[in-house]
């Protein structure tokens, strides 16, 4: 793409200069940037007025999965007609770059305005939210989840807000919440829990997000801050969520109801969810018949795994003393892509410690676990894996067991073992090391860390609880580095 400079390729990490010419438009400045890409302040200069054209980090555009479904959404998403919604004019792919031009809208966002003036007054949070609301539901409409909805593509121009940034929807009905780089579809601060398993989501998932994005709005911090994407996952799946100091009774009700964990517990539209706030802000009461808007793959599904991470049932009440042995594996041929995931994340899970003798004794009986319960088990954990043992693991994990990757989830006990036993099957464990561990107890023990192994680097959680008065392992949520 030419600049005055010379070419602009796709190995640079630089800014596009000023005064490059891409899809029509000349770059004037840099508006703001994101995960994503850049975006800029250009002029279209066919018809000579301001635009806001995005253009995708060059490790997107070059994923050939994101590519294709980019270009499909933009022309759907340009397709949508709604006051608040920014109007896409044209998206595409020059030389090698992804871009998307959009109007310009003079003010500023949602993000930044909480940055720098703090939490805002209830009743104005409500009102933008609404505008919102009104956005999603003329999306959701048309069949797509937006997946990407907090507070900096929130657009406020005066008092009207547009809802911003539709490159990460996609088909609501899609199979993976991931990119094929292991990347999350979303902003991890503002994520349904569904959104952090493989499988389908819905409008629902958007109006959890804009729950998180109500609530940041009147407290100035989304609801869930932890110190780790593993942490903040888990308080998404687990946690209730924590009342919005400044927010009425009324306004706390609804936006509680909002971030349920289970999408078929939350309001089943946005626009329900936009009123119900708004009415709560003003002392009103909202007396309209709830409804889903949402058609085609947008819509609610009712599916087995409604009730999220629970996992399947184990009606295996034996001692894991007394559980047969975990059949062994034959390594055959698998896509390059499987291996790869689970070869990543399994070993993200393989917790670096010094190895306890088998026989050593677990926690006595108990409501909780101590900090030592939860080293004593991620010492077995490590011992275990080390030598491939999948059966001694199997006696360490609660019968509902999870494992949960960015790219995968194991619910239960045996689909657990059976995942580590293919592991082992099929590759060699050489080394793993920690560092930064942070462990706690509790009525559920964890424990986090930063893992090394090979060239691989993440972040780990263990989650460890009492049953059947013992300590065991409930969840090991590992989450690589991008």
């Amino acid at each position: 793409m030419e600049t005055g400079a010379g070419f602009v390729t796709l190995d640079d990490v630089t800014d596009v200069l000023e005064g490059a010419h891409i899809a029509g438009c000349r770059i004037e400045s840099v508006a703001g940037r994101g995960g994503m890409g850049i975006v800029y302040r250009a002029t279209q200069l066919s018809l000579g007025r301001p635009v806001a054209l995005k253009l995708i980090a060059p490790e997107h555009a070059a994923d050939s999965d994101f590519r294709d479904r980019f270009q499909r959404e933009s022309r759907m998403a340009a397709a949508i007609d709604h006051p608040n919604v920014i109007p896409v004019f044209e998206a595409g792919e020059e030389d090698g770059r992804l871009y998307i031009v959009m109007r310009w809208v003079e003010g500023t966002d949602l993000h930044k305005e909480l940055r720098a003036h703090g939490a805002i007054p209830a009743a104005r949070a409500a009102a933008i939210v609404h505008q919102v609301a009104g956005a999603l539901d003329a999306a959701h409409a048309a069949g797509l989840v937006h997946r990407d909805v907090k507070p900096a593509n929130v657009l406020l121009s005066g008092e009207h807000a547009y809802l911003a940034d539709f490159g990460l929807t996609r088909f609501a009905n899609a199979k993976t919440n991931v990119t094929t780089g292991g990347h999350f579809l979303g902003t991890v601060d503002y994520m349904a829990p569904e959104q952090f398993k493989p499988g389908p989501s819905d409008a629902r998932a958007d109006v959890y997000a804009l729950g998180c994005v109500l609530y940041a709005a009147v407290t100035g911090r989304p609801p869930f801050i932890r110190e780790t994407v593993p942490q903040t996952m888990l308080a998404h799946l687990h946690e209730p969520p924590p009342k919005a100091a400044g927010a009425s009774p009324d306004l706390n009700r609804v936006i509680t109801r909002a971030l349920a964990k289970d999408p078929a517990d939350r309001y089943p539209s946005a626009g329900d969810f936009g009123r119900a706030a708004l009415a709560a802000a003003e002392g009103r009461s909202v007396t309209e018949d709830e409804r889903s808007v949402a058609r085609g793959a947008a819509a609610p599904t009712i599916r087995r795994e409604e009730q999220l991470w629970s996992g399947p049932i184990d009606l295996d009440e034996r001692p894991v003393e007394e559980l047969p042995p975990v059949k062994t594996y034959r390594a055959r041929k698998r896509p390059r892509w499987l291996l790869l995931g689970v070869a990543v994340a399994l070993a993200a899970g393989a917790i670096g410690f010094a190895a306890i003798p088998d026989g050593d004794s677990v926690p006595p009986p108990g409501s909780s676990v101590s900090e030592s319960d939860v080293e004593r088990l991620a010492r077995s954990f490590a011992s275990a894996y080390a030598n491939e043992d999948a059966d001694r693991i199997g006696r360490i994990l609660t019968s509902d067991a999870e494992r949960v990757l960015p790219t995968d989830r194991q619910a239960g006990r045996a689909a657990v073992v059976d995942a580590y036993a293919q592991q082992f099957a099929e590759s060699n464990v050489t080394n793993y090391d920690l560092s930064d561990i942070k462990a706690a107890g509790g009525p559920v023990g964890r424990l986090t860390a930063r893992y090394r192994t090979g060239s691989i680097t993440g972040d780990v959680t263990f989650s460890v609880i009492q049953e059947r008065s013992r300590a065991r392992i409930k969840q090991i949520v590992a989450v690589p580095d991008s």
